[in-house]
């Protein structure tokens, strides 16, 4: 508290032991307030902040303290996940150690506001919040009977992914990016899941929601593909990319081989079309 450079010295190069103290319920209170992370209010990765530091800087009608998990800075900033807290102009917490989500699991709060997954968040809670960031590309309004063929292509996606995927639907919480995947209320999240099949745990089936963006090119594009060939090959090769991408980015696709396949067909495909639109012959 008096010395902040000096303790966060000493938290760079003793924290993995710090944390260990998460399941000391006597001195909690103590211990919680020693915990230092990476946030996005940060100008970088080596910049920390107390819980406290978090909480001082909270917006109005903001009730949760948001945190996001991954290896490293660079990875969370570019989570789709983190889109719609970008928009709002709100702070997450950035844990790069697998630990971490064992903490806040166990500590549960910090004062009167609840740790929340950025993966997790209650997208009702945030409309009461205005956005600070415009959407940098703007799309027309969809028809009715755009908005009728969007809702059976979301439909035949699901059928595509068939059990992969308890539903496709449209996202409320994706900018810039063409899908996510999001999981039902409060399950395990993402990160939880992986760090627990490295310790060769049984996580079970996930329950998992394919989110699109309405508002990107690509799907834009693949409506107009769906509305003159509902049956068009490409739809399936998009729907598989876009679920095995989110898998992906999250660090939980299994085997990468049918994805570098396609991501390689279409790359193909696309500089064929590429050398027609240029007249490269």
């Amino acid at each position: 508290k008096n010395d902040k450079e000096g303790y966060e010295k000493f938290w760079k190069e003793h924290s993995r032991i710090l944390k260990l103290g998460y399941s000391d319920f006597v001195n909690h209170d103590k211990y919680i307030e020693l915990l230092r992370y990476n946030s996005s209010s940060c100008n970088d990765s080596n910049e920390l902040i107390s819980l406290a530091d978090y909480v001082s800087r909270l917006k109005e009608d903001q009730k949760e303290i948001f945190y996001l998990s991954g290896p490293n800075r660079e990875a969370i900033l570019s989570d789709p996940h983190l889109e719609i807290i970008k928009k709002k102009g709100l702070e997450v917490l950035f844990m790069y150690d697998p630990i971490d989500e064992f903490i806040v699991s166990s500590i549960r709060k910090y004062k009167d506001y609840e740790f929340k997954s950025v993966l997790n968040v209650d997208l009702k809670k945030l409309e009461k919040i205005k956005d600070v960031e415009e959407e940098s590309k703007k799309f027309d309004e969809l028809s009715r009977d755009d908005e009728k063929h969007l809702s059976s292509l979301l439909s035949q996606m699901k059928l595509i992914l068939g059990d992969k995927v308890v539903d496709v639907r449209l996202s409320k919480r994706l900018v810039d990016s063409a899908a996510c995947l999001v999981s039902e209320g409060d399950e395990m999240s993402a990160a939880m899941q992986k760090i627990l099949k490295m310790t060769n745990q049984n996580v079970g089936s996930q329950k998992r929601i394919m989110e699109v963006n309405q508002n990107h090119s690509l799907v834009r594009n693949l409506l107009k593909v769906y509305k003159t060939n509902v049956d068009d090959d490409f739809i399936k090769q998009v729907t598989n990319q876009l679920y095995e991408s989110s898998l992906l980015q999250e660090g939980n696709l299994d085997d990468p081989h049918e994805l570098v396949k396609r991501i390689n067909k279409l790359l193909e495909q696309s500089s064929e079309w590429y050398c027609k639109v240029k007249n490269i012959s």
